[in-house]
């Protein structure tokens, strides 16, 4: 203010009521902390630094290059300093006011949670249709009245439910106007000194097309798995095709053939596939495949695996469909990993294609519960539309050439599909290297220092490694509480949602203690561009050995450059401006929506079992969003650590509850029937590896009696596995099976042996010396087996009997063997009230449960051909080149197991 005259006549003084309102700082929208900072600023006389908002530690030295340090340590004009001296000039960059005030953190955090809601995999499917539904459109309504027919029973290989399947299937494809035909074959496969084989029987169908260039093949399997009714995996994807068809039909007719396949035998090593890949004369005109498959009963239909050089395909499925899932990294993935479905086959033969499945509620996969009840109508109407929309694309499509160079794909919400190639996936490797170097260099030409960067290079691997360690204790404190830990197929936990979100609230929690602590002596700017580092070396590292998985980083560590980039020199005094929060949110939704679908798939297809990996993932989600966690500073430091740490609290006891059993997520329990017919002695088995307290433990021993100590078995099973057992009644109304053999008459040469169970089991279980002849082949079927094989399961049910062939040595002189009949309806055997069971257990599949084992010793001798069972002959003997059938021998006294019984299933 300018001093007034002396002369001038004094105005007249103004009372406090003339005096207009001042607005307080707190209704101007700024926190005590930033009023606090800014009277220190006016106090000390000086305009604040452009990044740091507090100075380094008591009695550090100040470093290089930052403005504000050196402005502190100048000498003041007048006290000593040179004439000449003239302290640093400060930039001259007005404070720019926090939007939304008080409520900017919790607008920030809303915001945050709204992209991760909408990034998230559960918005992808489509409401299901219903069976009003135009004839042209596809139903989930439809489809599900089929999934009630073939999901009705347990319907393995084998079972007379199979067989119902099966006749089921070949009437409505009759309807629709197709002339299905049956592919019967046998198939083998073999690991180790061990095999398993099939009576397969294929369901086969062909659509004409108006001028077809080729076959669109579309597959799903129609077996189930054990004990399991299969609505799921995969009578899902059979309902799909059928009602799939049923809406081509009422559309004009595609120009190319449509091949329609119903697999037998997946479950037990994608045997019908490869029998049709191997036999079947339609492969040739094949020139694209979609595989319909599914490992659980809910979550979007995800396109997870294609052919090599995938260009061509994958622009086809962009162009298509109208919700997709896919993501590039999982063909990264899956081509690394043991895991085969039907597509795997036609995928070895050089055939194109496209493979979906759902994979959420993984749960029931394989389980006895897998049930239509558990299958999502909106998975099946995603199915549905994917599968409809590629019949009628690719059946009117030029199929010539459906070859292209790999793409890189990915879906994001509200865009669809996103493929480029591969020159694209390095050029953005190599932009997000050079997009990050030029942030950091910003960073340092307005003021960063390099140990404040040195602190955020340990701020992003410390919330890594410490969001990776917490979710593994969780997970190992937890997995003892779960009594259906184990004896799930894909999944860890029935519930394991709530666990997963507890997870990322406590690595939220995890890194914002760290942001915090290096946030007292750094700026935003300088921690950032350490903590970049990591998702950025991550990015460089995946676009060299996983290229076409690297966009799941690339993205996010491109945006998170760009907004360190502009807005290194956007801030004042730290604080976190308009247009710096901007750029942070709009950051931080290009993050969302790659991470958050990501580590969904992470948990679904690996289970919380994966939980250092899950840990690890969000922790490094949380170092990507750093720019915006420093919107939650207001309207206090410790309010968003503390919302984080409640919801963790809040979801971790909503998983704790999910541990009880109940009929949504009964308990395994464990109870099967051996009988060894050589000595008519008969047990029941359970888990012996769970103590008594466990309630399946508890409920087997209520039915059977107290069980004994663990009992290894031989000649019951191909796999090995120990029972507790307890005396059971012996069932000697049952015939054994009938076994006959064809001995050449010279020393070396073929023995022909054939096996028919008399029981109508669904699968034979051979077990075979080490010594004496070698198997060489199932029902005409060479063994693939580099070494001798010792065990084999044949499933299903040929049209006369199971044929095998032996090798016969010059000093071999006999056969033996054990062969156990398994029959999975153990109840009309042995009564059905044995394997009733409240609602809150289930049979453990990996236990084999619910099933009675049949044990037969047979031996026969190669220079008469006499067969015997157990340790009686039959009545007649067989001259050279001839066949004996097998009769059951009288039965002795009991006799104990063979001492040389290996643990068995």
């Amino acid at each position: 203010m300018i001093a007034r005259e002396a002369t001038r006549t004094p105005e007249p003084a103004v009372s406090d009521k003339d005096l207009p309102d001042i607005p307080s700082f707190e209704e101007l929208g700024f926190s005590p902390d930033e009023v606090e900072q800014l009277e220190r600023e006016l106090a000390e006389g000086e305009g604040p630094g452009p990044l740091t908002e507090a100075g380094p530690p008591a009695g550090a030295a100040p470093a290089p290059g930052d403005a504000a340090s050196k402005a502190k340590t100048a000498p003041a004009a007048g006290a000593g300093a040179p004439p000449s001296a003239k302290p640093p000039e400060a930039p001259a960059r007005e404070p720019e006011a926090a939007p939304g005030g008080k409520l900017r953190g919790p607008l920030t955090l809303l915001v945050l949670a709204a992209l991760v809601w909408l990034s998230s995999l559960a918005r992808v499917a489509p409401d299901p249709a219903g069976a009003n539904a135009p004839a042209t459109a596809f139903s989930a309504a439809r489809a599900a009245q089929h999934l009630e027919r073939i999901a009705r029973r347990a319907h393995p290989p084998g079972s007379p439910e199979h067989a119902a399947v099966r006749s089921y299937l070949l009437d409505e494809l009759e309807d629709l106007g197709h002339e299905p035909s049956v592919q019967t074959a046998t198939s083998v496969i073999g690991f180790g000194d061990m095999a398993r084989a099939a009576t397969v029987r294929n369901i086969v169908a062909r659509v004409p097309g108006t001028a077809s260039q080729g076959a669109v093949l579309i597959t799903a399997h129609y077996d189930g798995r054990g004990i399991s009714r299969a609505a799921g995996d995969d009578g899902a994807g059979v309902a799909t095709i059928l009602e799939a068809l049923r809406a081509l039909r009422a559309g004009p007719r595609p120009r190319n053939d449509v091949i329609v396949l119903f697999t037998d035998a997946e479950e037990l090593g994608l045997l019908g596939a490869r029998a049709f890949v191997d036999e079947h004369p339609w492969l040739d005109d094949v020139a694209l495949v979609l595989s319909i498959e599914m490992r659980g009963g809910a979550g979007p239909s995800f396109m997870f695996e294609t052919g090599a050089d995938n260009g061509w395909v994958v622009r086809a499925f962009d162009q298509a469909v109208a919700r997709p899932a896919a993501n590039s990294l999982s063909y990264e993935v899956y081509k690394r990993l043991p895991n085969d479905t039907d597509f795997t086959p036609f995928k070895s033969a050089g055939k194109q294609g496209l493979n979906f499945a759902a994979i959420g509620g993984a749960h029931v996969y394989h389980q006895a519960y897998d049930v239509p009840a558990t299958v999502s109508p909106a998975t099946l109407q995603h199915h549905g539309d994917q599968a409809l929309a590629l019949l009628r694309h690719l059946g009117n499509s030029d199929l010539t050439v459906v070859n292209d160079a790999d793409a890189s794909y990915v879906s994001l919400p509200l865009i669809g599909l996103v493929a480029y190639s591969r020159l694209w996936i390095w050029a953005l490797g190599i932009l997000s290297l050079l997009v990050w170097a030029a942030a950091v260099w910003r960073v340092r030409k307005r003021g960063g220092r390099a140990w404040g960067m040195a602190a955020g290079v340990g701020v992003g691997a410390g919330t890594i490694a410490a969001s990776g360690a917490v979710a593994y204790g969780l997970f190992m404190w937890r997995r003892g509480a779960h009594p259906e830990y184990g004896s799930l197929h894909a999944a860890a936990f029935h519930a394991e949602g709530w666990y997963l979100l507890a997870f990322a609230a406590l690595a939220f929690v995890v890194g914002l203690g760290f942001l915090r602590l290096a946030r007292r002596w750094y700026s935003a700017s300088e921690v950032y561009a350490g903590a970049l580092l990591v998702p950025v070396a991550g990015a460089a590292a995946a676009t060299a050995l996983i290229p076409m998985g690297a966009a799941n980083l690339q993205w996010p560590a491109l945006a998170g450059g760009v907004a360190l980039l502009l807005g290194a020199d956007a801030s004042a005094g730290g604080k976190l401006g308009p247009f710096r929060w901007a750029l942070a949110l709009a950051a931080a939704a290009v993050m969302t929506v790659l991470l958050v679908p990501l580590t969904e798939t992470l948990w679904l297809a690996m289970s919380l079992a994966a939980a250092p990996a899950l840990g690890a993932l969000l922790g490094l989600t949380v170092v990507m969003l750093i720019p915006a966690l420093e919107g939650l500073r207001g309207p206090n430091r410790w309010w968003a650590p503390a919302v984080g740490a409640g919801l963790g609290a809040l979801f971790l006891v909503l998983g704790i509850r999910t541990a009880s059993p109940s009929p949504e997520r009964p308990a395994p329990s464990t109870l099967v029937y051996l009988l060894d017919r050589d000595s008519l002695v008969a047990r029941w088995g359970t888990d012996a590896d769970r103590p008594a307290s466990d309630p399946g433990v508890a409920w087997a021993a209520q039915k059977v009696g107290p069980v004994g100590e663990p009992e290894s078995l031989s000649g019951y099973a191909l796999s090995e596995v120990t029972y507790a057992v307890a005396p059971a009644p012996a069932v000697d109304d049952v015939p054994p099976p009938e076994i006959s053999a064809s001995v050449d008459s010279a020393a070396a040469g073929l023995v022909r042996v054939s096996v028919r169970s008399t029981v109508g089991a669904e699968a034979l279980v051979f077990t075979l010396g080490s010594t004496g002849p070698a198997l060489q082949s199932v029902n005409g079927e060479p063994l693939p087996n580099e070494r001798a094989v010792e065990r084999l399961a044949h499933w299903g049910t040929p049209e006369n009997a199971v044929e095998l062939e032996f090798a016969r040595g010059f000093r071999d002189t006999s056969l033996e063997f054990y062969v156990a009949e398994h029959v999975l309806r153990p109840g009309e055997l042995v009564g059905d009230e044995y394997f009733e069971r409240p609602d809150h257990l289930a049979p453990d599949i990996t236990r084999a449960s619910d099933r009675a084992m049949l044990r037969t010793r047979a031996r026969i001798d190669l220079e008469s051909g006499l067969v015997t069972l157990g340790d009686e002959p039959v009545a007649e003997s067989a001259a050279d080149d001839g066949a004996v059938e097998a009769t059951p021998a009288p039965a002795e006294a009991e006799q104990p197991p063979p001492d040389d019984a290996d643990p068995a299933q």
